[in-house]
């Protein structure tokens, strides 16, 4: 049996089509950018009560000169 020119454009195009939405599809991401990370560990680095040492803040430097 062989296919006309006409079926197989139509057949090419509704393969264009779904792959189409396809490709629609995977562009809908589950984040805001690209740049999207672990917002748990943000929120605990964040949230952090003093990750420096204690003496930080003293700004009384002593020097020997």
């Amino acid at each position: 049996m062989a296919y006309s020119s006409k079926s197989k454009a139509l057949a090419a195009l509704a393969a264009l089509t779904l792959l189409g939405a396809c490709a629609d599809f995977m562009n809908n991401w589950d984040t805001v950018s690209f740049r999207g990370g672990d917002a748990a560990s943000a929120n605990t680095a964040i949230h952090q009560i003093s990750p420096y040492p204690p003496n930080v803040e003293n700004t009384n430097v002593q020097s020997g000169g």
